[in-house]
């Protein structure tokens, strides 16, 4: 064979074998193609609710974490623009809203993308940090509305998405006025219960124990992971926790679930959010006498498996066997371990039961040491006021007291209505207001420290708080009954003096024109004729009082006379002569005049 028949065979094998090498590598290429890049459509939705923006210390610390996540986002910008994902951030109260220039974030192959996310990210983070604004609660309210939040992520989920996710951030249930609960299920499956695949993943921010059990049974039957597809990794969607305890778990929880949703963003430096424990948390131990009384917060246990009782021991720090109690399941959470050394310093422990589970022992970060309450202080001295007592008390010996409490007591010490506390190192004296004047109180006095209240003192000596010198030292009724005597002589003295003073009147009898005597004054007068018992000429003539009267007068009105005599009787005006008869038939002319005045002579009355 020719060298020109060599160098065309060979052409044309190289021919035929680049033949096959294109048709293997067309093969090749749409399987390549097909894998391609993670795509995800997120929308985070974010609670701004008045109970997290009023709240400094929770705002301030879930915003740090959302400052965290754009770090984060930051650092991964070359896995995210490898991704596609397309993110909104929504934030919700009583009404939705997208937060500006921050729905539709599409980061494949942009790193201006990539920057605008981690930029809304430190947006919202600052609003969270400043409480919000005037212009945000006008735009969507302070309430909690799980409605108007679902439907505005609706928007940015369409019927065809390849991995929808919403990421739910709240601290609360479902509030808002005019949208029912019970409507909050509905609209989630009317959004997004035909859409396939689809999550929602709730982040409930649980700082609350008490709360807790209520709003993870809420979050966890809103959670929904339905037909989601795994990442390119191998990675499937899960979700086990619902409910954080703290603003930073909370915030890490958000990074892991933008994690789980993208495919493309890592959240590897933030602690996975931990599910369920049976363990306590934040213990507290205050002493008591011979005891110590101990709190806790109740463990994240499922409601499914609820606490059946708590053990609690406390053990000497010098060693020994632990003091030991068992207590039920109670809202209060709280024991007292009785049996403990005064003077002794103890650690306690508390470990959670349940029906199924023997629960972990945690123990206190603090010591107890119980004391002996302070002994009774002494009786208290007390001191009247105007509708106040002022009281004081000295302290009795043994353990210190730390405050004194004084109480007051009208119904002789069966109540003690009216108090004042004060801080022994402030003193022992105090005042106690709101009493009221006139009333008898008694008071005691006990002191408390760390252990508790000790026994109470002695009561006082009875007290009338009162309003000035006079009625503070009793004298206001002996001071008014003696003027009240005063008074009465003085208006005797001067009706005395006025009588002194009046001038009268007095009546004059004139017999036979020769015989007159002055009767004097008054309305009943008498006459006697003197002179023997068979004499027919008179002697004289007297006033006369009783039996010894010869004629009885009774001065009429008018200037007018009833005069009786042994015959009967007869009316006569003044100077109009009158015959009367003696005791022996003599009969007498008798003219009566009454004058105005005091009389020049006096009375001389026969008896």
């Amino acid at each position: 064979m020719t060298r020109a028949g060599r160098i065309r065979r060979a052409s044309s094998a190289l021919a035929a074998s680049l033949v096959v090498v294109a048709l293997f590598a067309s093969a090749l290429v749409p399987s390549a193609l097909a894998i391609g890049p993670d795509k995800a459509e997120v929308v985070l939705v974010l609670d701004f609710s008045g109970s997290i923006l009023d709240d400094a210390a929770t705002r301030n610390q879930f915003g740090a974490a959302l400052e965290r996540i754009a770090d984060r986002v930051d650092e991964t910008s070359r896995d995210l623009i490898a991704g596609d994902t397309t993110l909104s951030i929504v934030q919700f109260g009583d009404k939705a809203a997208d937060v500006p220039r921050c729905g539709e974030i599409r980061t494949l192959g942009s790193q201006s993308a990539v920057r605008r996310l981690s930029d809304c990210l430190r947006t919202v983070a600052a609003e969270y940090k400043s409480g919000g604004d005037a212009a945000l609660t006008k735009s969507i309210g302070r309430d909690t509305n799980y409605v108007a939040a679902m439907e505005a992520a609706a928007s940015h989920l369409p019927a065809d998405a390849t991995r929808p996710t919403m990421i739910l951030f709240t601290d609360g249930k479902h509030d808002v006025p005019g949208v029912p609960a019970s409507q909050v299920l509905p609209t989630r499956d009317r959004l997004f219960g035909d859409l396939t695949p689809f999550a929602l993943l709730p982040v409930g921010m649980g700082l609350k124990a008490a709360e807790r059990p209520t709003l993870e049974a809420g979050l966890a039957s809103l959670k929904t992971i339905n037909d989601m597809p795994a990442c390119s990794t191998g990675a499937t969607m899960t979700w086990p926790a619902v409910v954080f305890q703290t603003p930073d778990d909370a915030g890490n929880a958000v990074a892991v679930a933008l994690q789980n949703a993208t495919c493309t963003f890592t959240a590897a430096p933030v602690a996975t959010p931990s599910g369920p424990s049976n363990a306590v948390e934040n213990i507290n131990l205050a002493p008591l006498d011979g005891a110590a009384a101990v709190d806790w917060d109740p463990p994240t246990t499922p409601i499914t498996d609820p606490i059946v009782n708590y053990r609690v021991r406390c053990t000497a720090d010098g060693g020994g066997d632990p003091i030991a109690t068992t207590q039920p399941a109670s809202p209060d959470n709280s024991t007292i371990v009785s049996g403990l050394k005064n003077g002794t310093a103890y650690t306690c422990e508390v470990a959670a039961d349940t029906a199924t589970k023997q629960g972990e022992w945690t123990k206190s970060d603090d010591t107890v040491t119980p004391a002996p309450v302070p002994s009774a202080p002494s009786k208290p001295s007390v001191t009247a006021a105007d509708r106040a007592i002022k009281i004081d008390t000295a302290l009795g010996s043994g353990p210190a007291a730390a405050a004194l409490h004084y109480g007051c007591s009208s119904d002789g010490g069966k109540t003690f209505p009216s108090t004042a506390d004060v801080q022994v190192s402030a003193g022992t004296k105090t005042q106690i207001n709101g009493l009221k004047n006139g009333t008898a109180y008694v008071c005691q006095a006990t002191a408390t420290n760390d252990s508790g209240t000790g026994a109470a003192s002695p009561l006082s000596d009875s007290v009338t708080p009162c309003d000035g010198f006079l009625e503070c030292n009793g004298l206001v009724l002996p001071i008014a009954a003696g003027l009240g005597v005063v008074v009465a002589i003085a208006l005797l003295l001067g009706f005395f003096v006025l009588g002194r003073n009046r001038t009268g009147n007095y009546v004059v009898a004139v017999v036979d024109t020769v015989h007159s005597a002055n009767l004097g004054g008054g309305s009943d007068l008498g006459l006697a004729l003197l002179g023997g018992p068979y004499a027919r000429q008179l002697e004289g003539i007297s006033a006369a009082k009783g039996k010894s009267a010869d004629v009885r007068i009774h001065k009429l009105r008018g200037d007018r006379f009833r005069v009786t005599d042994k015959r009967g009787n007869q009316e006569v005006r003044s100077g109009e002569p009158v015959v009367v008869e003696s005791r022996n038939g003599v009969r007498h002319e008798l003219v009566l005049r009454a004058f105005e005045g005091r009389a020049a002579s006096g009375v001389t009355v026969r008896r």
